[in-house]
């Protein structure tokens, strides 16, 4: 990665995230309001990738510590791409999750994104099921699970 930092983001990085989700995810991305809210609960778990040239992805954490997390969303710019920021905000999201004991962490995804496929299979996601409207109608994705690493007595 040439240039970029993972933070956390600050509610000043909203709008920004915001047309990140509308490029990254067409007709399926959070609107604003529902990222403000997601902000509000879930914000200590909102990391982005940032630099000289402004944000170039971000990552959306779900948990709170019951046994099981949800990664409820990975973007990065499409010209900013394997550059090694999807790569930084999955490290950075998942150690989160293990230091704050938030279990096993979950996410969907299109069948067809290899990219991501290729980088969670990395990260040890494995395959649970495959939903065919698990988003609506002809929104087929895969459900994948990484467990929670072994925690010492």
């Amino acid at each position: 990665m040439r240039d970029g930092q993972v933070r956390q983001a600050v509610e000043g990085d909203l709008a920004a995230i915001a047309a990140l989700e509308a490029r990254a995810f067409p007709g399926l991305s959070y609107p604003y309001f529902a990222l403000r809210q997601l902000f509000d609960v879930h914000g200590h778990h909102m990391l982005v990738s940032a630099g000289t040239g402004g944000l170039y992805g971000y990552a959306l954490l779900a948990g709170d510590g019951s046994g099981r997390s949800w990664l409820l969303s990975l973007a990065v710019e499409r010209t900013h791409r394997q550059r090694g920021h999807g790569r930084s905000l999955l490290d950075a999201v998942l150690s989160r999750a293990d230091d704050r004991g938030l279990g096993a962490v979950w996410l969907s995804v299109a069948p067809d994104n290899h990219p991501a496929l290729r980088l969670y299979e990395a990260s040890g996601f494995c395959l649970v099921e495959r939903h065919s409207d698990y988003l609506g109608p002809s929104q087929e994705r895969l459900l994948m699970v990484r467990a929670a690493p072994l925690r010492s007595p």
